[in-house]
């Protein structure tokens, strides 16, 4: 990508010269002269699996509009504050633009303070409104962008940077080689003296590589709803002890991704994060998160968000889920596997990946979901309000504000059930 004759601020300021300056670098429009420039901020309102702890910078978004001479209908760009780790991958992958990735016309580095601009896709199709074609055409889309980077390694994408530490990490493996008790307890000082516990074993560290403070994260989660005594209907003693044991000894969830080839993976690629065309185009947002590892997880980060229905009606109070049964999964596990197949010929795995999608999806959970419930333990009721309020029907349950909501209450009991399923197939 060309250096940009104007600076960040000129564009944040809507400089229209600025803007055409922008444009100019692209030989289609060259010549085209930005005459007034206006933008709207874009409000992220759409439930979503929450954020692992490694994303904490906000990610905030702008669509710009420009007016061009000559021109009766203008045109529109996406503006987002981010982390390093996309600007840069932005850098390498959007400039041209990848399967599934928009293109990038500007990136400026600054840490948490990043920015970058990206096409827009104004009149997608929101991801509620999705058709069994569309979810399937979706999924073949994450297959091919997969395919495109497969078998590449950390050396190879991270290639040229000329930094010590990688750009985009793999998934496990950390640079300085394992965590050591001791650099965990200094790393994650507060997750020991002020956290409700930390229940994770020493040969879990020395194992998990750059999981061990998500999985540390997690073992404090596990803590909190085992004092809680656990969810009633969501989370029982069975799914705890799944989770315990896991946190013990990770080595057989993580083995089989291990032995997997890796790729280019977006992170967190639920149905909120991908921009659906009228011309069947499919593009993935928020980079933010991307890293090298197995394409399994990537898929089974799909399949976990898919239930939640990610449309500006619905929030946490008021969660409408959609139905994804065994049948629907194994159909959209098919349909990524055959495009992957299409793709790499013999060098499609089918047979290791079918067997990995267990540890992937009970890698998933515990990422996911057992450091938010660690986020709870400042603001818990004792365990006999828990216990009392979270055995009320669905009706009475929008009374009580410090109770979770109905519809997540049902989604996770959905989430907790398979990995459970999960687990015992390890």
């Amino acid at each position: 990508m060309e250096p940009l004759p104007v600076d960040i601020f000129q564009l944040q300021r809507r400089d229209p010269a600025a803007w055409s300056a922008l444009l100019a670098r692209v030989p289609e429009t060259e010549d085209i002269i930005v005459t007034a420039v206006t933008s709207e901020p874009l409000y992220v309102t759409t439930p979503a699996p929450p954020r692992r702890a490694t994303a904490d910078c906000a990610h905030r978004l702008r669509r710009y509009i420009l007016t061009l001479d000559g021109c009766s209908d203008p045109i529109s760009f996406i503006a987002k504050q981010t982390n390093t780790t996309e600007a840069l991958f932005y850098q390498l992958f959007g400039d041209p633009p990848g399967t599934a990735i928009p293109a990038c016309h500007y990136a400026h580095l600054d840490g948490d303070s990043s920015w970058v601009v990206i096409d827009d896709v104004p009149d997608h199709y929101p991801s509620a409104g999705w058709m069994p074609d569309q979810v399937d055409a979706v999924i073949a889309t994450l297959a091919r962008a997969h395919a495109a980077r497969w078998n590449q390694d950390a050396a190879d994408l991270n290639h040229g940077w000329g930094v010590a530490e990688p750009i985009i990490p793999h998934f496990l493996r950390r640079p300085g080689g394992a965590y050591t008790w001791h650099e965990l307890r200094r790393s994650e000082a507060t997750l020991f003296d002020e956290g409700p516990a930390a229940a994770l074993s020493r040969h879990a560290v020395q194992n998990a590589g750059r999981l061990a403070p998500l999985l540390l994260r997690a073992a404090n989660g596990l803590v909190v709803m085992r004092d809680l005594g656990g969810w009633p209907g969501v989370l029982g003693e069975s799914h705890l002890a799944a989770a315990a044991e896991l946190l013990d000894d990770p080595v057989p969830m993580l083995a089989p991704l291990l032995d997997l080839p890796t790729t280019l993976l977006h992170g967190a690629p639920h149905p909120g994060h991908w921009r659906s065309t009228l011309f069947d185009e499919h593009y993935l947002v928020d980079w933010s998160e991307s890293q090298i590892g197995p394409g399994v997880l990537d898929l089974v980060a799909f399949l976990e968000g898919f239930p939640l229905l990610h449309d500006e009606a619905a929030d946490l109070h008021h969660l409408r889920l959609r139905e994804m049964t065994p049948l629907l999964e194994e159909t959209l596990v098919d349909t990524y596997l055959l495009t992957l197949s299409a793709e790499l010929g013999p060098r499609s795995p089918s047979r290791a990946f079918r067997a990995a999608l267990p540890a992937a999806r009970c890698l998933h959970v515990l990422l996911t979901w057992f450091p938010y419930f660690a986020a709870w333990a400042a603001d818990m009721p004792d365990r006999y309000t828990w216990q009392r309020v979270n055995r009320l029907d669905e009706s009475e349950l929008h009374h009580y504000h410090n109770a979770p909501a109905a519809g997540l209450r049902r989604y996770l009991a959905g989430v907790f059930d398979r990995f459970l399923r999960a687990s015992h197939s390890l």
